[in-house]
């Protein structure tokens, strides 16, 4: 979806949207979409720059490191990020970036394109590594159980024959 910025009534307006089930993908491997995402704020423009800040809100399935179940991760995120139209970009390339300037968005100087923004939204609350639970015990690297529903007898401790040697050594 995409905001065109001639809509805008003066220098400021409101922006809300629910997303439909299949209107958005996060185009990411381990992540999905259990519910789809609405976000919610407000488009300020202020000559080439605009500013939009709100929340976004989903539901997502992403997959347990350690035993690949599904986990269900909330997500809902205030952001604020700003936009620049290339001109703009360029002028303040020379300038020293501040930390501010890390949610600095480039666009045509026409329209937003909010699904990105609501996708990076929600791919940037994601966490790196996640356990459905903390003590998580994982798949069997032999036999490929689950060792939270049951166990097996495979042996596991095979040493990489190139560290063998240290097996050997006394402290």
């Amino acid at each position: 979806m995409r905001f065109d910025l001639a809509s805008l009534e003066g220098k400021a307006g409101n922006l809300a949207h629910a997303y439909e089930p299949a209107e958005l993908s996060l185009d990411e491997e381990r992540v999905t979409l259990e519910q789809p995402p609405k976000i919610e704020g407000r488009i300020l423009r202020n000559g080439a720059r605009v500013v939009v800040e709100g929340e976004v809100g989903a539901v997502t399935l992403i997959e347990c490191d350690r035993c690949l179940r599904p986990i269900e991760l909330p997500v809902k995120t205030r952001f604020k990020v700003e936009y620049v139209t290339p001109e703009a970009y360029q002028l303040e390339q020379d300038a020293e970036l501040e930390e501010e300037d890390l949610a600095l968005s480039i666009f045509d100087g026409e329209a937003i394109d909010v699904d990105q923004l609501v996708r990076e939204q929600v791919l940037l609350e994601v966490p790196t590594h996640a356990l459905c639970q903390e003590d998580c015990k994982g798949l069997c690297p032999v036999c490929g159980v689950d060792r939270n529903k049951s166990s097996c007898n495979c042996q596991t401790r095979d040493v990489d024959p190139r560290w063998s040697g240290l097996k050997n050594m006394r402290f």
